[in-house]
């Protein structure tokens, strides 16, 4: 990534008012691309960004974030999860900005998930994606996720539904 001018890396707690920020830009940019809404997140407070980066009750979470080293602009990120001690990872709200797209971030960030789902050997990393969003799907097979087959509502109410992904880490 170094030679496209951003570095991944880890965010931190402290850092939860530009995940808030980050988050919410994907949100408005791919409504019908995540399990939540705008709205939804943009009446979030401190603990609930927080716990993007750390962990929902019961998960442990790592967010990774694709920074421009030229003004330190997050561009992209991934987050990771766990639930206990399940050997199965979640990758969720995987999202790159439009100006950054087709230059390997969302690559980088899949694949420092997939490092972080290793280093506590994970089995398997599932994810879901909307079955209209071909060009999402045809990007996480090339880096070696398949389809389960299995599919689910992208959200209460939502008439979308999503597929699952998996692939080892």
């Amino acid at each position: 990534m170094q030679d496209l001018g951003v570095r991944i890396r880890r965010a931190i707690p402290d850092e939860w008012e530009r995940v808030r920020e980050l988050r919410l830009r994907s949100l408005e940019d791919a409504p019908e691309a995540f399990g939540s809404t705008l709205e939804r997140e943009s009446a979030f407070e401190h603990r609930e960004w927080v716990a993007w980066i750390d962990g929902w009750e019961g998960t442990r979470n790592v967010l990774y974030v694709a920074e421009a080293e030229r003004d330190g602009a997050w561009v992209g990120m991934a987050v990771g999860s766990r639930t206990g001690e399940e050997r199965r990872a979640h990758l969720y709200a995987m999202w790159v900005d439009p100006a950054w797209r087709t230059r390997g971030l969302g690559t980088g960030l899949v694949r420092a998930v997939l490092e972080w789902a290793r280093s506590w050997g994970a089995r398997s990393v599932v994810l879901a994606v909307t079955e209209s969003n071909d060009g999402a799907a045809r990007f996480y097979e090339r880096i070696g996720f398949v389809d389960t087959g299995l599919r689910h509502p992208l959200r209460d109410g939502s008439p979308v539904s999503a597929r699952v992904l998996r692939r080892e880490p």
